[in-house]
């Protein structure tokens, strides 16, 4: 019975692994690049108590092959305890289109979504590229991502991975290579599932004609609401981008603790995802609670549908980190394929049980259906 459950949902889950890869190859091959444009670009940074990483990611954005007179750079301080402003106010004068700005406190909105709408709101570019304050970005990080703005473009994701030195380091960014993978992939499948907020870019007009921050929910996924919302439009086309000239290192979860605290907040935000998404998870939930039965119910099907598993999951993720130069990245393999059952099997629970979502010292109460922050407050402790 267990093994032939396990060819029914197994064989579902290397089908949709064969469907990613064409979807992912497609978007690739779909990738076109335009460097003769030089629209004004507005890079927006959320900070909040990022005195340990603000440095190193302003100095890249700083030092990009991007005209400094083309593109303006507005940290948003997110009214941090630390350090984080007063290492960027040092940092100005060499940094003449920096500027720094403190958000005032909303009545709609909530922290991210809040001071990325303020910075906005004084924002002078056609094109708002948007990343975090813990992320580093690639010297030709502007040029490429403004080259997709092709007309009639209206959002770009883009790639982000994590430092790797150590096995829980290496694990998150091959998870964040997986799951950034599937979104590249859904992209080239022409049914977009979302992108990540530390590598989003969004055309003035496109953010305008969805009437932005304000008038989207109020999420802890306040990106994938904003790309959801210009999508769902039918009016603009989006990419996504697998390309190291434009992928972003930031800096990994310490611990466990903190990887669940994260999965948490995007599982809360992603409640209402799509069908393919529903779909994607639910296959996904079922192969891995077929191979936990089979573990100790029918150990030769266990082991034949895990490698199985593993050679289509190793094989996708492979073809991402080929994209971007990190094939390094799958010597942390089997720490990954260690994590990824457990996380399949025991967030959903997690996320349909526990509506409070702690992120940046907040803690936020959300929607039991739909993930939409209803309020927040200082996190426990702080």
């Amino acid at each position: 019975m267990i093994a032939f459950l396990l060819l029914l949902v197994g064989g579902a889950y290397l089908v949709i692994v064969v469907a990613l890869i064409i979807g992912l190859l497609r978007s690739v091959a779909a990738d076109r690049i335009d460097l003769e444009r030089r629209p004004f670009v507005t890079v927006l940074i959320p900070a909040r108590d990022e005195e340990a990483t603000i440095q190193a990611c302003l100095e890249s954005v700083r030092d990009q092959s991007y005209p400094r007179d083309r593109y303006e750079v507005i940290l948003v301080d997110d009214h941090s305890s630390d350090g984080t402003a007063r290492i960027a106010r040092e940092l100005a004068p060499g940094f003449p289109n920096l500027r720094i700005i403190v958000p005032q406190e909303s009545s709609h909105l909530t922290g991210r979504s809040n001071a990325l709408a303020q910075g906005i709101d004084v924002a002078k570019g056609e094109v708002f590229l948007m990343t975090d304050a813990d992320c580093v970005v690639p010297r030709t990080w502007i040029e490429g991502t403004t080259a997709r703005f092709a007309d009639g473009v209206g959002v770009v994701g883009g790639l982000t991975v994590q430092r790797s030195s150590n096995w829980l380091e290496g694990m998150q960014s091959l998870d964040w290579s997986f799951l950034l993978g599937i979104a590249a992939a859904t992209v080239g499948l022409r049914m977009p599932l979302s992108i990540i907020g530390n590598n989003f870019s969004i055309h003035r007009r496109a953010y305008e004609d969805v009437g932005g921050f304000r008038s989207i929910k109020n999420s802890v996924t306040e990106d994938f609401q904003l790309f959801k919302a210009v999508v769902n439009t039918g009016r603009w086309g989006y990419r996504f981008m697998v390309d190291p000239a434009t992928t972003n290192v930031t800096r990994p979860c310490p611990t466990i603790k903190e990887v669940i605290e994260q999965k948490h907040r995007w599982g809360r935000g992603g409640l209402d995802l799509n069908w393919l998404g529903y779909t994607l998870v639910i296959v996904a939930f079922l192969m891995h609670a077929g191979l936990a039965l089979a573990a100790v119910t029918d150990g030769g099907s266990f082991w034949l549908w895990w490698g199985l598993k593993a050679w289509g999951d190793l094989t996708f993720v492979g073809i991402v980190l080929g994209r971007i130069g990190r094939l390094r990245d799958l010597r942390h393999a089997l720490w990954f394929e260690l994590y990824y059952p457990l996380y399949v099997l025991l967030m959903p629970l997690r996320v349909l049980l526990v509506r409070d979502v702690v992120w940046k010292g907040r803690a936020y109460q959300t929607n039991q259906t739909d993930g939409t922050a209803a309020s927040a407050r200082p996190a426990e402790g702080d």
